[in-house]
């Protein structure tokens, strides 16, 4: 959450010269070579349709919860993005209640829900430069929502008795293939040029080696030892760290509704677990 806490800060910088979708792409092939490099060899699967987790996880953890949070620090400031992306263990808890049948959905579940909830409106809807749009909220809360649906998926792969590494690998290799037809899609060409500048290049490996190749496969030992849930509750330690980034590195602002905020949507995730 240290390192993830970073990203929204790099991914805000890398946003003067390049797209959302691109960014997206450049980082991801870093980690999947560094993966590659890792564990070459390729995966096998026990059973053939186990390939449609697979697919699910790249649709969801790597292709479009990214997609989702890089376009949402267009219309947002990064300390708000990392606040309202934090609702993820909510999400979380309640599709491992449904599908995992989990424990932990509740009165306190529900009550932590709606104080997170109301902290990320209360920063929202403020007047100044921390205001975010309601496409920017939006693509937030769909972002937690495919990050918790990534972290069920993991959890049942990781059941299955797949090695994490080598999951994290194939996910990545599922989740490039979207982006890339995504990006024919889109058109145009690659800014190649912008690779030529030092500071984009030094954020590109910080997302892709550390951010992703590196946090996601930790994220998966995670989620396999403590269950999707209670890992998933760690992701409100990002928000603070962002916001103390984003001040510091970007020059974001900091005020009392931005504070409350904050400790409103923490205090939810906790009352929820």
């Amino acid at each position: 959450m240290f390192v993830w806490g970073l990203t929204f800060v790099c991914t805000k910088v890398l946003l003067e010269y390049m797209t959302p979708l691109d960014i997206l792409l450049a980082r991801t092939v870093l980690g999947f070579l560094a993966l590659c490099l890792i564990r070459p060899h390729i995966l096998r699967l026990k059973e053939r349709k186990h390939e449609l987790l697979f697919v699910l996880a790249g649709l969801t953890g790597v292709f479009g919860y990214y997609l989702a949070e890089n376009t949402a620090l267009k219309f947002a400031d990064a300390s708000f993005v990392s606040i309202a992306v934090s609702t993820a263990p909510l999400f979380t808890a309640a599709l491992g209640f449904i599908l995992l049948k989990e424990k932990g959905f509740g009165v306190r579940f529900v009550a932590g829900f709606v104080l997170a909830i109301s902290g990320i409106a209360l920063i929202s809807l403020q007047e100044g430069p921390a205001h975010a749009s309601l496409t920017g909220v939006v693509l937030c809360l769909v972002g937690a929502l495919t990050w918790a649906v990534y972290s069920i998926v993991v959890k049942r792969l990781s059941n299955m008795g797949y090695e994490t590494i080598a999951v994290t690998k194939r996910t990545f290799a599922w989740g490039l293939l979207f982006m890339v037809l995504a990006r024919f899609a889109v058109g145009g060409a690659f800014p190649f040029e912008a690779l030529t500048q030092p500071l984009v290049l030094g954020n590109l490996a910080f997302l892709g080696l550390l951010a992703s190749a590196g946090c996601f496969v930790t994220w998966g030992y995670s989620v396999k030892h403590l269950g999707p849930a209670r890992a998933s509750a760690y992701i409100y330690l990002q928000a603070p760290m962002t916001v103390i980034w984003a001040v510091i590195l970007l020059g974001e602002p900091m005020n009392a509704v931005i504070v409350v905020g904050i400790a409103m949507v923490i205090g939810g995730l906790a009352l929820s677990q």
